[in-house]
C-alpha cells in the first residue's frame, strides 16, 4: 500500500510534524509523535475538514493532512482488511501443498479448503520451517516442480526457528528471489520465493467428479 503523508499529529497529549505511513496492516507515525496503530484497532475514522480523526487504543487520534489527503486515508481505511489467504493468494484455484506441520490456528484458516496432497497438484509451496534442513527439503521439492514458488514460513520473535537471513542467502544463492512477505499470525511470518525470472503461475481451476 505504502501511502505516505506530511502533517501534524495529536495523540495522548503529544502534537507536532509528523510523517504518516499507511500501510496495509497499519499506520504508522514518526517524527513528533512516535506510534503505530494496528488498522484492525481502528475506530471511528472520519474526514472532518483538513483532519483524518479516529479512535486508537482508546484515545483520540488527529492527522492534520490537507483535505484531499484525509478523504483518500479514509477511502483506505474503511475497506475491509486482506485476509491471510488474499495476501498468500491461495485458494481452491490457487492451492497450495503444505510441507511441515501445519498446527498454527491463522495458517489453517486461510489454507482450508485450498491443501492438495501433492507438489504436482499445486500451485505454491507452503514450507513451514523448524530447522534449516527443512529449508533444504523446501527445495528439493520446488526444483522436482518446474521451481513452484516457496512461501517459508518460520518464527519471528521469541518463536524464532530460521533466521530471515539464513532463508535469503540460501535461496538466493539456488537462483530464487524473495517478492512478497506477509504477517501470519502472532508468532509466524512469510516470505514468498520463487526463481529468478519466473511468471506467476496461471490460476489452477480443481477438477470436479461428474455427478
Amino acid at each position: 500500500m505504502g501511502r505516505e503523508a506530511l502533517g501534524t499529529g495529536r495523540w495522548k497529549g503529544q502534537s507536532g510534524a509528523v510523517k504518516a505511513l499507511l500501510e496495509s496492516d497499519a499506520i504508522i507515525l514518526r517524527g513528533a509523535v512516535r506510534a503505530r496503530f494496528a488498522r484492525s484497532t481502528l475506530s471511528d475514522i472520519r474526514a472532518q475538514g483538513d483532519t483524518l480523526s479516529m479512535m486508537a487504543e482508546g484515545e483520540p487520534v488527529e492527522l492534520e493532512l490537507g483535505h484531499a489527503e484525509a478523504v483518500k486515508w479514509v477511502s483506505v481505511l474503511q475497506k475491509p482488511l486482506p485476509t491471510l489467504a488474499h495476501k498468500l493468494g491461495v485458494g481452491p484455484e490457487t492451492p497450495a501443498h503444505v510441507l511441515g506441520p501445519l498446527d498454527d490456528a491463522a495458517l489453517c484458516e486461510a489454507l482450508a479448503g485450498a491443501v492438495v496432497p501433492s507438489a504436482g497438484e499445486a500451485s505454491m509451496l507452503i514450507a513451514i520451517l523448524r530447522e534449516e534442513a527443512d529449508l533444504a527439503a523446501a527445495l528439493l521439492v520446488s526444483q522436482a516442480h518446474a521451481g513452484l514458488p516457496i512461501w517459508c514460513v518460520y518464527g519471528k520473535g521469541p518463536f524464532k526457528t530460521v533466521s530471515d537471513g539464513t532463508i535469503r542467502s540460501f535461496l538466493r544463492a539456488s537462483g530464487y528471489v524473495d517478492s512478497k512477505t506477509s504477517a501470519v499470525s502472532d508468532r509466524l511470518t512469510a516470505t514468498r520465493y520463487a526463481p529468478a525470472g519466473k511468471p506467476a503461475p496461471p490460476q489452477r481451476v480443481m477438477a470436479t467428479k461428474a455427478k
